[in-house]
């Protein structure tokens, strides 16, 4: 009797590795904050005015920069077939992007250099072109690029 193909759909996903939930991201700035603040106002005591300006520019510096990591901690790529369909969803900055490929018209590229990126074409003409893998090493891009060239049916 043959066997039945599973019913589980592949599916990849690449994120970022966060050392530091938001919780703890905000204690360790107030730390900073409050240690940085009472430096500055020793300093302001004995008469030295600019060390509190430059104290102050770095404390908005860095909350600049925690921001930025902030914003961008959730990103992530999601790679899945389902259902006769290739779908990558992509996440920058709270801002989700999702395309739809036809695996039957559907190439894939496997990255050669350690800079480039898995690129998934679409075959029609003037198809779309999506770049995925920023978040993974290079090794783990030449893997998931290589498996899903072998589930994908090949080209015309």
């Amino acid at each position: 009797m043959p066997r039945d193909h599973s019913r589980e759909q592949p599916q990849w996903l690449f994120a970022r590795h966060r050392a530091l939930t938001t919780r703890q991201l905000l204690r360790a700035y107030g730390v900073l904050c409050l240690f940085s603040t009472a430096i500055a106002a020793a300093f302001a005591l004995r008469g030295l005015w600019y060390i509190p300006v430059f104290s102050f520019a770095e404390l908005g510096l860095v909350a600049v920069a925690l921001l930025y990591y902030l914003r961008h901690a959730r990103d992530y790529e999601h790679i899945a077939l389902r259902d006769g369909e290739l779908i990558v969803e992509q996440v920058r900055a709270g801002r989700c992007r999702r395309h739809h490929f036809a695996p039957w018209r559907t190439r894939i590229v496997v990255p050669q250099g350690t800079r480039q990126l898995i690129r998934i074409c679409d075959l029609r003409a003037g198809g779309m072109q999506v770049a995925v893998g920023a978040l993974a090493t290079p090794e783990r891009r030449r893997q998931v690029a290589q498996e899903l060239r072998a589930l994908l049916p090949s080209p015309p």
